[in-house]
């Protein structure tokens, strides 16, 4: 077909791999729809190979949960799959990120009457400099012999000194407080106040993470908390239907995440009993679907 021409041979083979697994499983579509709580037309696509009715991101995503619960578990299948995709790996970011330079490479000259005197020495002659100097110290001379000179010769007149009246001096009444300041502190000191009356502040490993926003202006008014509590999980979360999309990966026992939301999170993991997720600072309870939403209906 013209549409799964355009995706490579992993694609094909492991939608041809799902297909035949849920045949062989007697499960219609709508079961396993239900089951894995993604849309029946979606999956339908995804059989048919229409991968263009999402971003790849998303379409990857559900097809890697709708081979995982038919039991197809290729992690090297899955990973040809993301490059065919072109969504790249949590390294592969990271290792394009510009690096920042260890020291300053280039020569700042220094500043005032020093910087001032380097300008000169490189735009002139040292010979010009020293003759130039000479010069203008000579002419110095004249002039202050000349002025001690005619100031002996000639009388000093006296100077009539001019008494300036006194200012009175009124005191400038105090700025009023600022308003607007004072509302800014008094939501700080709210918002921490309610992040400290939370239940899970109780707990020794949530004593340094923030589980409301730390900005109470801020339109990010959703902060999801996966905390991983048993061995290794593949956690992966998106956030306002793809406007930010968080790095996934493999984490570890006692590894604390944090990310933020204007409304919603959609929420992908590969062990649900191997987490516990907080919502504004509230348990999420019971985690038993490898692939959930949460926030915004």
């Amino acid at each position: 077909m013209e549409e799964e021409s355009r995706f490579g041979s992993a694609i094909d083979t492991l939608i041809q791999q799902i297909r035949q697994a849920r045949q062989r499983s007697g499960l219609t579509l709508e079961e396993i729809s239900g089951h894995i709580k993604i849309k029946k037309d979606h999956l339908e696509k995804i059989e048919a190979g229409d991968m263009n009715f999402l971003p790849a991101v998303y379409v990857f995503a559900f097809l890697k949960e709708y081979a995982a619960a038919l039991g197809i578990h290729n992690d090297a299948l899955l990973e040809q799959c993301r490059d065919e995709f072109s969504i790249p790996t949590e390294e592969q970011v990271l290792r394009q990120l510009p690096k920042q330079p260890d020291t300053l490479s280039m020569f700042i000259p220094p500043q005032g009457f020093k910087g001032l005197l380097l300008s000169v020495q490189d735009a002139v002659p040292v010979q010009f400099l020293v003759g130039g100097g000479v010069a203008f110290l000579f002419v110095v001379l004249l002039l202050l012999g000349i002025f001690f000179t005619r100031g002996q010769d000639e009388p000093v007149a006296p100077v009539a000194v001019e008494k300036s009246p006194v200012e009175e001096v009124v005191e400038k009444p105090a700025p009023p407080p600022a308003v607007e300041t004072a509302a800014v502190d008094t939501a700080v000191a709210n918002t921490l106040a309610a992040e400290n009356a939370l239940a899970v502040k109780q707990q020794a490993w949530a004593e340094n993470i923030s589980f409301l926003p730390q900005d109470p202006s801020s339109p990010f008014t959703k902060v999801l908390v996966v905390r991983i509590v048993n061995n290794l999980t593949w956690v992966k979360v998106i956030a306002d239907n793809g406007e930010i999309v968080y790095p996934g990966g493999q984490f570890k026992k006692d590894e604390v995440h944090r990310y933020e939301a204007k409304e919603k999170f959609w929420i992908n993991i590969g062990r649900p009993s191997n987490v516990e997720l907080y919502l504004n600072g509230e348990l999420v309870s019971p985690v038993d679907k490898r692939t959930m939403t949460l926030g915004g209906e």
